[in-house]
């Protein structure tokens, strides 16, 4: 350890001339003491000094950042408190647009309209929202007497003085006693409101009062508020000029508002922070405020801190419907411990506790100067012991390692380097390895270690002409001392296997592992890259959106292998067919997508898809099989259609959908349209999880009546939807939804288990003995549990299984009949019956309709419809009803609606029929009506 450094004033020599002045006492007193008592009191007096610093600047660094954080929350709560205001002009503009469009509405109107706000959670303070006809004092009595006609019998004008004008209160929502009120309240009566008024009429613009009492508070107490008014007008929303829109002018809409609910809930109410002061006037002018939620502190002067106590005030301006308050801020005392409280206090203890142990540290290292010196000779044997370890580290280190020389000399190297190297270690020592690196720039690192400067570098060259090739981490380190480059140490690591583990998964990572082309990862980054040039080139970017139809029928039927061959089969003629700056890549599953760069039109992106339909259209052959894959592409395009990667695809996706809607095999470009009835279909899907969970679904019952007798035969049971805003849902706007997404087996079970239960409940009050139907979907049929599912059912309600008639369509059988078959004898050994629905409508076959136990047929309600029309003859509907009873199957006739239709079909012979003719389908009440009255026996049409 160093000497301790001499005594300035000890060693300093006598001066020339000596000073006359005494010398100080402190100077006496440090000359008096010891070197090791000396430097800890001078480290301990700079301490405390350099902590009083401390103090002081903390304290003004503190001071202005409360300064600077009260200025943010000014500046904050200001924006927030200007912004209600605007919300609320823009509320009295919509609802005076809305008076604008329907020059006739009624009071019921503008009250659903003012509910349908929401005011009292939304916007805090506003009292209702209303409309003033402006009308001539020689019209009002026809006001009063139409206003009467609408229903608000007790409507009268008050005052009943005024002037030539009145801007009479026609609509006050929300309807309450208070609002009711102020209905008929002539508002040009009193000068406040017609100034006000006028100003609104002749600007176009919102106008506001200044403070004032509302007629509705007149009775309970003085509460500050004020009016703002939004005038309307005939013909064009806002004539050009303050005269037309005088002579246009038809009333204004005012929405009258508290001051104290609109400021409230600014701050926090339980720790507020800042004190807000609202002045209707400059502040020089004001008296008392209209609002203050905490007084300010005593003395405040409103331009800056308080007496001596800390406070902060700013005052602001704030623009209020064509009027100016003057806002004035104030800082509020916080609860709890700040930093100004504790940091500068604190700061200062701290330094002074530092100083002092600082000091105590000195003195120890004085104090154990002399002890160094005995540790001295432990530690050269120590060295020598490191020296040893440090040896037989560098021999067996696993990274290599070779000491070169000042002349770039090989020194020494461990056995790793000569490794890595591929050349013996005594190959090596001697050797200039500038001569001897493959990579030159391990040349141009070492040479500049020779210099000084470390440098690192990657190689995927030998390390050493005539050796090994792999890919090197080189890095050189020089080792100097006193200034003088002593040897450079030179570290090799072999990285080829790490480096090709990341390039794997780098490959991994953005490339599909199946096709080889970029994945969903990458497509972003390249979408994003497009993007980026088409913003700068004013250019477009199409992304198409790729989906091969009915693709999942080659993975069941051929396999998931087979598949997979096919679809890189796809991805080599995408890429055939593209421009080198387009991309392909795939989403996953059958999905691929297509990234156009430099598009100038529409036309461009649709060539594209042209030639992607063009390419996959000839037969594919995998396996020794041949066939055809079509593709539905939709197409979006940058920036008509979306402006990140993200919504391009979702808008491509969109229309990909569209494309298989239309036929598959074809192109579409995404429409605002398209995108309007996606969200619909999602909103619509997300109710119906709702509806189901909540239980809005009902059954409603259509009867089934014998053609001749006109007796009651059967029911059948059909799903409604009650929409809790939009009222019955009927079937074919929900139903497909339920089946592309799945939802139809939950409602399938509902519908299943309800018409069970009601089964039970007729046959207990009117001994029902006629079955009751109800419709499959192909889901339910193909799910495997439609069996177990039925008996579950029929056992629960005590059931034998004829009361049940289980519809299915010719569409779920046709694809597996040897299922369809097991499925339907599972039912009728439960002894339940089966109807075939919509026949002649899908491919039936004779060969397996004889096998399967079918007992009624139902014909389609479009032959039905063909019959009365003159479309078509009566030979579709005999040929159904001969198959029948050759079959021994009962038929039955859908959507009969005329008395024509009912005489063919009993000319036809057909048993029974169903329709509007007898009966539209009737919920629960009316059919227990009607079997009430007619007992299941003796049936009449009911509507």
């Amino acid at each position: 350890m160093a000497e301790p450094a001499a005594d300035p004033i000890i060693d300093s020599p006598p001066a020339p001339h000596p000073d006359p002045c005494p010398e100080p006492v402190l100077r006496r007193l440090l000359r008096s003491l010891p070197l090791s008592a000396t430097v800890p009191v001078l480290a301990l007096i700079a301490g405390v000094g350099v902590s009083v610093l401390a103090l002081v600047q903390s304290d003004r660094l503190l001071r202005n950042e409360e300064e600077h954080r009260f200025a943010l929350r000014v500046e904050e709560l200001h924006s927030k408190l200007a912004d209600r205001i605007r919300v609320y002009e823009q509320v009295a503009q919509a609802a005076a647009s809305l008076a604008m469009t329907f020059p006739d509405l009624r009071w019921t109107e503008w009250n659903r309209f003012v509910e349908a706000l929401d005011v009292p959670r939304r916007y805090p303070g506003i009292i209702s929202i209303a409309y003033a006809r402006a009308v001539a004092a020689a019209q009002a009595g026809d006001l009063v007497a139409s206003m009467r006609a609408a229903g608000l019998s007790g409507f009268r004008i008050w005052p009943e003085t005024a002037g030539a004008e009145r801007v009479v209160n026609v609509f006050a929502a929300p309807a309450d006693e208070a609002n009711a009120r102020a209905l008929g309240f002539d508002m040009m009566s009193e000068a406040v409101r017609r100034s006000a008024i006028e100003r609104a009429r002749d600007s176009g613009q919102p106008a506001a009062t200044r403070a004032i009492t509302l007629k509705i508070d007149e009775a309970s107490g003085a509460k500050p508020a004020f009016i703002l008014y939004q005038a309307t007008y005939r013909g064009d929303p806002l004539p050009p000029s303050p005269e037309a829109r005088r002579a246009a002018f038809t009333g204004v809409v005012l929405t009258p508002v508290r001051i104290g609910p609109l400021v409230d809930g600014l701050t926090d109410a339980l720790r507020p922070d800042a004190g807000i002061e609202i002045f209707d006037a400059p502040l020089a002018e004001a008296e008392v405020p209209l609002y203050r939620n905490h007084r300010p502190a005593q003395g405040d002067d409103g331009q800056g801190d308080g007496p001596g106590d800390g406070t902060l005030s700013v005052t602001r301006e704030l623009p209020v419907g064509g009027r100016a308050w003057t806002v004035r801020y104030h800082s509020l005392p916080d609860t709890l411990l700040t930093a100004h409280d504790w940091v500068p206090g604190a700061l200062l203890a701290g330094g002074i506790a530092l100083s002092v142990a600082l000091s105590l540290i000195l003195r120890m290292m004085l104090a154990t100067h002399s002890r160094a010196l005995e540790l001295a000779g432990k530690m050269t044997a120590s060295l020598r012991l490191q020296e040893a370890e440090r040896r037989q580290l560098f021999t067996q280190a696993p990274l290599g390692i070779a000491l070169v020389g000042p002349d770039g000399l090989v020194a020494d190297c461990n056995p790793s380097f000569a490794a890595a190297s591929g050349l013996p270690r005594e190959a090596l020592v001697g050797t200039d390895v500038r001569l001897r690196f493959g990579d030159q720039a391990a040349v141009f690192a070492l040479e500049a270690a020779l210099q000084g400067e470390s440098g690192k570098l990657e190689s995927d060259q030998p390390l050493l002409l005539g050796g090994r090739r792999s890919h090197f981490s080189l890095h050189f380190q020089p080792v100097t001392a006193d200034g003088e480059l002593k040897f450079v140490v030179a570290f090799a690591e072999d990285i080829g296997e790490k480096r090709r583990a990341e390039q794997h998964i780098q490959y991994l990572a953005h490339f599909d592992a199946l096709t080889g082309l970029p994945n969903r990862v990458l497509l972003y980054d390249r979408i994003a890259q497009a993007l980026r040039e088409a913003r700068r080139d004013g250019s477009k970017v199409a992304v198409l959106f790729i989906d091969l139809d009915r693709f999942k029928v080659i993975n069941d039927s051929l396999g998931h292998s087979f598949g997979d061959e096919v679809l890189r089969s796809v991805a080599r003629r995408l890429q055939a067919g593209l421009r080198e700056s387009d991309t392909v890549g795939r989403l996953g599953g059958d999905e691929f997508l297509i990234v156009a760069r430099r598009v100038t039109e529409p036309g461009s992106a649709a060539r594209v898809a042209e030639k992607v339909v063009a390419h996959l259209a000839s037969p594919f052959t995998v396996g020794g099989q041949n066939f055809v894959v079509t593709p539905s592409i939709g197409i979006s395009l940058y920036p008509d259609d979306a402006d990140d990667p993200e919504g391009l695809i979702r808008c491509a996706d969109i229309a990909m959908y569209n494309a298989k809607e239309q036929g598959r095999n074809g192109f579409r470009f995404v429409t605002r349209e398209m995108g309007a009835r996606s969200r619909e279909r999602m909103d619509l899907e997300a109710s119906l999880r709702r509806a189901i969970r909540e239980n809005e679904l009902f059954l409603v019952y259509q009867p089934q009546v014998d053609t001749l007798t006109g007796r009651i035969v059967g029911l059948e049971a059909l799903v409604r939807w009650r929409h809790p805003e939009e009222g019955t849902v009927l079937p074919g706007r929900f139903l497909p939804v339920a089946e592309e997404t799945g939802l139809v087996l939950a409602m399938g079970d509902w519908v299943l288990f309800e018409a069970c239960a009601q089964i039970r409940r007729w046959r207990t009050r009117f001994n029902l003995s006629v079955p009751v139907a109800v419709n499959v979907s192909g889901a339910q049929f193909r799910d495997g549990h439609l069996p177990a599912k039925v008996a579950r059912a029929l056992d629960a309600n005590g059931l034998g299984g004829p009361e049940l008639e289980i519809e299915v369509t010719e569409s779920s059988l046709i694809d597996d009949v040897e299922a369809a078959a097991a499925t339907l004898a599972a039912l009728k050994r439960r002894g339940v019956l089966i109807a075939l629905d919509d026949f002649g409508t899908g491919y039936s076959s004779l060969s397996y309709l004889h096998r399967l136990p079918i007992d009624k047929l139902k014909i389609d309600r479009s032959f039905i419809h063909d019959l009365s029309t003159g479309a078509g003859n009566t030979s579709v509907p005999r040929a159904i009803v001969g198959l029948g009873r050759s079959l021994g199957l009962s038929v039955i006739a859908e959507g009969v609606e005329t008395q024509e239709q009912l005489q063919l079909l009993r000319d036809l012979s057909c048993e029974s029929y169903q329709g509007y003719l007898f009966s539209r389908p009737i919920p629960v009440e009316e059919v227990e009506r009607l079997l009430g009255r007619l007992d299941a026996r003796d049936a009449v049409p009911v509507g």
